[in-house]
């Protein structure tokens, strides 16, 4: 066992540095001590052999129980730590309509091209509805906008922004995996849909799926996402994984983009210089 001399943390013999204070951690000598002094007096007392594996047994096992406790509480707290960290990945999703590509800078309205001329009014009514519910990355009513959007999907299948409205609100009601559904989805009808593939990230990352969500994050940044809550939660990702120097690019790459609250939190850690 080691032991931080700062943090009074003890921790197993293959960690060579404390994960709280980044120090340099202490060699614990106490049990190999406990251990040879019981053997010497195994030696000195050969007519008592019962007693002696007694004395010798009992304090070992309480140690090892110890210790045993000590590294718990110890991975305890690290999990802690982990928790803290994706708590800070932002809730923040995107609800507009991709207009990254070119099949949709020529319409003004996703639905307007391929809809019937009898029914485009209702679909964009329902559509837009849902929309106004969801429009600043949290639905003020999820359920609400998944009715308007099942009878706009309902009428229009093909529609890929409503499923990806539709999974945003889907994870704001706790459905993570049926949202996961939704933007598979979306994705399908529309493969270079970078909003969908940022949206699937974010909910791998609440579900704890971080190399997952740091695929489809590197998608949505490949398809030319300039967005501040893609490097924000990448970067965040990436220190959940322990890949500082990645994570210190993106917090870096996030603060250019006008947000450097991860990059100072990582700079109060120590994380980046």
């Amino acid at each position: 066992m080691k032991r931080c001399p700062h943090c009074r943390e003890m921790f197993p013999d293959n960690v060579t540095t404390c994960p709280y204070c980044e120090g340099p951690l202490e060699i614990v000598q106490q049990f190999e001590q406990k251990i040879y002094v019981k053997q010497n007096k195994k030696e000195q007392i050969d007519t008592e052999p019962e007693k002696t594996w007694k004395e010798i047994s009992i304090p070992i096992i309480t140690a090892l129980v110890i210790a045993g406790i000590l590294l718990a509480i110890s991975q305890i707290k690290f999990f802690d730590n982990q928790i803290e960290q994706i708590t800070k990945i932002k809730s923040t999703k995107i609800d507009s309509p991709d207009t990254s590509t070119s099949a949709d800078t020529s319409i003004s309205n996703p639905v307007l091209s391929s809809a019937p001329t009898t029914t485009p009014v209702a679909i964009i009514d329902l559509y837009n509805n849902a929309l106004a519910l969801c429009s600043s990355g949290k639905c003020t009513d999820p359920q609400k906008a998944i009715e308007y959007l099942d009878e706009a999907i309902k009428r229009k299948p093909d529609l890929a922004e409503a499923y990806n409205i539709k999974g945003n609100a889907d994870g704001d009601l706790g459905q993570h995996q049926r949202a996961i559904e939704d933007y598979n989805k979306a994705i399908s009808l529309k493969p270079n849909y970078a909003h969908a593939y940022y949206n699937r990230g974010y909910t791998y990352s609440k579900l704890g799926q971080y190399q997952q969500a740091i695929e489809d994050y590197n998608e949505a940044i490949r398809l030319k996402l300039e967005n501040i809550g893609v490097y924000y939660n990448r970067g965040t990702t990436y220190f959940i994984q322990g890949d500082k120097e990645l994570g210190c690019i993106d917090a870096r790459k996030a603060c250019e983009l006008g947000d450097c609250t991860l990059l100072e939190d990582a700079k109060s850690k120590k994380y980046c210089h």
